[in-house]
């Protein structure tokens, strides 16, 4: 069974005594709606409406309780989509006391319409109006978008009378909001009418904590109770005032398009970290925005200049860059043709940091609206630039720091801090293998007292340093060589079986011998061990500091072997 269609050429009922009494005008995106509260000889008209659908309005409101019995009439701004029906109703004939309901702001300028009705000012009557059977609650929000606006919000039915908040362009003839997507009808509506997002966000807290079961705009669709609050938490995210962009007169169109853009710049900076993407996405948008073919990013930091291009998917790598851009990071104009460059200025310090290049295929033809736009994208880029090498910086400082904290300032060796995190690795991969292959060498210097008594620590130093090149000339090319502690050292052997283990053993006792020199005799005792399943990277190295004591109560200058 189908749906039977909504007749708009009637007075639609919206909840008891609550009705819809405008006019849907064929090819306007700005439907004006007008709402009666039926109250018999008292009965309110919300919002009277244009001077357009004036007709269709008397005749909507003879249906349900005529014209003579309209007591108020309420005015929640002065624009003539609102007031221009009201000289028709005076004409046809109000309530004796009919009275327009108002905010003095509002009554300044609807009395050079120039009919003769009192008015009764909502500030004066504590902000509500008692009816016969229900009170109607004035909400003020100012500058929403009128410096006087409010809205009425009606106790009895729960239905709040917006406005033009919660208004849409609306392309269709249908009379209610039927899914979130109406959103996107309300975003531009608002973006366009709004002043700012806060003087929005300021207005949709006063209606916050409303009983709402349906939101009654005066532009756009009527709104459910299941899509009110979605739709107004949707509204308070909004950045308003696109008309703030303009220069000229560039149209909505653009406008809202422009707005939209800066919008996209702003997420993709705040939602993602990794840059890359981000300048793939900025790029995109140029495209969109500026029919810019291309887009390239370019950023000093130090001595490097790094480029920010398709080519090398926007990592941000080490370039040499052309001469426009080489001058705009000097701080010289750049000439105009079709690749547009911009100099980015550090927030910080107000220096140019990059330069931001546009391509086209011929020189663009940018009005003054349209260069401030790209003006304001820039700022928003060079942000995300600054950030992106503030990362960098710090990335290369951490990585710094990491190899300094991992290495023996002496002997340039890793330190016994790195041999903890990769024997604990090269463990875990050991264990994946059917036989061990891993092995430890701990490797002390004899007599190295008398070293340090005979030449002081000096002395004691360079012979240490001399020790340590030595040990690494006689490992293998792959093996982790780490300074232990004092005159001791560790070497860590994968891929190794017993016999390879003690080839290793003897070139590295070997090669100290032969380093030493005549000057400083130094030998050294070599301990092996072989690791076993499931041994610990801890365990390992103390079997190997056993073997090397074994060598050295053996005689020293020797290898020995862990059981």
């Amino acid at each position: 069974m189908g749906v039977v269609p909504l007749d708009t050429s009637r007075a639609v009922e919206l909840a008891p005594r609550v009705w819809w009494v405008g006019a849907l005008l064929p090819g306007d995106q700005l439907q004006c709606h007008v709402y009666l509260v039926e109250q018999g000889d008292k009965s309110v008209l919300i919002d009277p409406g244009s001077a357009l659908n004036a007709a269709e309005v008397v005749r909507k409101i003879d249906e349900v309780v005529g014209v003579e019995n309209l007591r108020w009439l309420v005015c929640s701004h002065p624009d003539p989509d609102i007031i221009s029906a009201l000289p028709a109703l005076v004409e046809r004939g109000l309530h004796p006391q009919a009275a327009i309901v108002t905010h003095w702001r509002d009554k300044a300028l609807i009395r050079h319409i120039g009919i003769d009705l009192p008015y009764w000012l909502v500030e004066e009557h504590d902000w509500r109006l008692q009816l016969e059977d229900r009170s109607l609650r004035f909400l003020f929000t100012p500058y929403a978008h009128f410096a006087g606006a409010f809205c009425t919000f009606d106790e009895n039915s729960g239905t709040l009378f917006s406005s033009d908040l919660f208004g849409a362009f609306a392309d269709d003839h249908s009379l209610f909001a039927t899914s979130m997507e109406h959103f996107e009808a309300m975003r531009a509506f608002h973006e366009h009418y709004m002043p700012s997002g806060e003087i929005l966000a300021h207005a949709l807290e006063e209606i916050r904590g409303l009983r709402l079961h349906r939101i009654a705009p005066q532009h756009g669709l009527v709104i459910p109770e299941d899509l009110a609050m979605p739709l107004l938490d949707r509204l308070a995210e909004l950045e308003c005032g696109i008309y703030l962009l303009a220069r000229d007169d560039p149209g909505l169109e653009f406008l809202l398009t422009a707005h939209s853009a800066v919008r996209d710049v702003v997420d993709i900076l705040v939602r993602e970290a990794d840059f890359s993407v981000v300048v793939a996405r900025l790029a995109e948008i140029a495209r969109r925005l500026f029919g810019a073919e291309d887009l390239e990013l370019w950023a000093r930091t130090g001595n490097t200049v790094l480029r920010f291009g398709q080519g090398d998917g926007f990592g941000g790598l080490v370039a040499q860059p052309p001469v426009d851009v080489l001058d705009a990071l000097s701080g010289a104009t750049p000439a105009t043709g079709p690749r547009l460059v911009i100099p980015l200025r550090s927030s910080s310090s107000g220096l140019v940091s990059g330069v931001a290049l546009f391509e086209f295929r011929e020189t663009p033809a940018m009005s003054a609206t349209t260069r401030a736009l790209v003006d304001q994208v820039c700022d928003l880029v060079e942000v995300g630039l600054e950030r992106e090498l503030f990362r960098q910086v710090a990335a290369i400082d951490r990585a710094a720091f990491y190899e300094q904290a991992i290495h023996d300032p002496l002997t340039g060796l890793h330190n016994r801090q790195y041999l903890v995190d990769t024997a604990r690795r090269m463990c875990a991969l050991d264990d994946r293998n059917q036989r061990p292959a891993l092995a430890a060498l701990m490797i002390d210097l004899d007599h190295f007292k008398e070293v340090n008594d005979a030449f002081g620590h000096s002395g004691g130093d360079e012979v240490l340093r001399h020790v340590a090149q030595s040990i690494v000339k006689g490992a293998r090319s792959g093996d982790v060589v780490v300074r232990f502690g004092g005159e001791e050292f560790v070497v860590l052997l994968s891929g190794v079986d017993l016999p390879c283990a003690r080839s290793v053993a003897e070139r590295v006792r070997a090669s100290v011998a032969e380093a030493s020199g005549d000057r400083t005799p130094v030998t050294a005792s070599v301990g092996i061990a072989l690791r076993v399943h499931g041994e610990s990277a801890a365990e390992l190295v103390e079997r190997a500091d056993k073997a090397m004591y074994f060598a050295k109560t053996s005689g020293r200058d020797q290898v020995g072997v862990a059981n």
